[in-house]
């Protein structure tokens, strides 16, 4: 039995808007809100009737009309299937199989794993856990996550921007009509990979914090379009070219190594 929810509870047209983009925008740290946040959230799902303690499967080929939401429990949506609503979930995974049509992809704690040859008609998120995009994936919207990986592979398109606090950022072959942005977290650009925004390293370097060398990598033909922008000049960061990787605009208080 599905556990439908047709009220999307929370959304991340933000890369990771389970917070305010304007808080990213200041510096604040993500992790201060986090616990009232996610309770808060949880309350809403419980509130709004959807599926608590159980997972959610949507066998191949099946056309569900609404979102699907859960809480302390998994989303797996099958191979070939259309979802016309967000999917989401606080204390689970969400899955989708190839070729699948789904709206947007949310958790909490938890991955969302994405395979060949889907289209997302919104956002995917997550705050503690990764984002793995396969071969030819489209999302028409934000990809983002608070403490975690991201990682697309050959094909990928993804019409809005890119963001991690702690995570790396690893993309091959994809096109991102956004910017990039990281906090705690490497970015490496392979494959003819393209940014048409800049890629943004945020945070501060905190008095007696490890001095942790933050590297981006650009390779094999990749671009990006935009500048590299590192907010605090006082972090470290090293901008590596190789391959014939290219930055078209300016790169701001940040080494650069050319191979």
């Amino acid at each position: 039995m599905l556990a439908g929810c047709n009220n999307p509870v929370f959304s991340v047209n933000e890369p990771t808007r389970y917070y305010s983009r304007s808080h990213y925008r200041r510096g604040n740290h993500p992790m201060k809100p986090k616990r009232v946040l996610i309770v808060f959230t949880t309350c809403c799902l419980v509130l709004a009737g959807c599926g608590v303690n159980k997972s959610i499967h949507i066998a191949d080929g099946e056309i569900v009309d609404s979102g699907q939401a859960t809480v302390n429990g998994s989303v797996r949506i099958g191979a070939g299937c259309e979802v016309r609503g967000n999917c989401q979930t606080v204390n689970g995974k969400v899955t989708v199989g190839a070729g699948s049509k789904v709206g947007g992809l949310r958790t909490v704690n938890g991955s969302v794993t994405i395979a060949d040859d889907v289209a997302v008609d919104d956002d995917v998120g997550t705050v503690n856990g990764s984002i793995r995009l396969a071969k030819n994936v489209s999302v028409d919207g934000d990809v983002g996550t608070v403490n975690g990986p991201i990682a697309c592979d050959a094909g990928s398109t993804i019409t809005d921007d890119v963001s991690t606090v702690n995570g790396s950022i690893h993309l091959a072959r994809t096109e991102v009509g956004g910017s990039l942005t990281t906090v705690n977290g490497s970015v490496e650009l392979t494959d003819h990979s393209r940014v048409a925004g800049d890629v943004v390293i945020k945070g501060k370097n905190r008095r007696g914090a490890t001095k942790k060398t933050i590297e981006i990598t650009i390779a094999d033909g990749s671009i990006v379009e935009g500048d590299v922008i590192v907010r605090d000049s006082k972090r470290q960061v090293t901008v590596i070219l190789t391959g014939g990787g290219q930055v078209k605009g300016e790169i701001h208080d940040a080494k650069v190594v050319e191979e």
